[in-house]
């Protein structure tokens, strides 16, 4: 079992920089930015969506937490949306060393409840379509495909 305990202020920094670097990483990966510029657009999306950083209203940020021995596995940001009923999972991972060892699956359980307990119905995310590691995690949760972006690159 995985406990989500929300994300302590001195481990917010750390948190966002690595955050940041890795998103910047994954939208040049997917062809959304330029990689010279990507570290800007990354850090501009945070700013905006995260405008009062750990404490910007109805974002969570949770350390994952084992159970078992309180080990920190990983993290995960959310947005409850009230008006709309829906959760949406910015980011959620799972440290690298703790990987293959159902503690994904684990936090998605563990969110599924923090859902019910805030009365939302409904959780979405966005996956990039070469995270097939993370693509089968969710399948395999219960999240089914909604929309699908394709795109094609020329070597012109």
């Amino acid at each position: 079992m995985i406990t989500l305990q929300p994300m302590k202020d001195s481990d917010f920094e750390h948190w966002i920089q690595g955050s940041i670097k890795e998103y910047a990483e994954e939208k040049t990966k997917a062809g959304n930015f330029q990689k010279e510029t990507s570290m800007d657009q990354a850090e501009n999306e945070f700013n905006q969506l995260l405008p009062d950083g750990l404490h910007t209203k109805d974002h969570f940020l949770f350390t994952l937490l084992d159970d078992k021995n309180q080990d920190n596995v990983g993290t995960l940001w959310i947005n409850v949306n009230e008006d709309s009923r829906e959760l949406f999972i910015y980011d959620i991972k799972i440290h690298e060393d703790k990987r293959g060892q159902g503690y994904g699956k684990g936090a998605l359980k563990a969110l599924d409840t923090f859902a019910a307990e805030q009365g939302i119905p409904k959780i979405s995310l966005h996956v990039f379509g070469h995270n097939k590691i993370a693509l089968s995690l969710y399948e395999n949760s219960g999240f089914e495909v909604t929309n699908v972006l394709m795109s094609k690159s020329l070597s012109i």
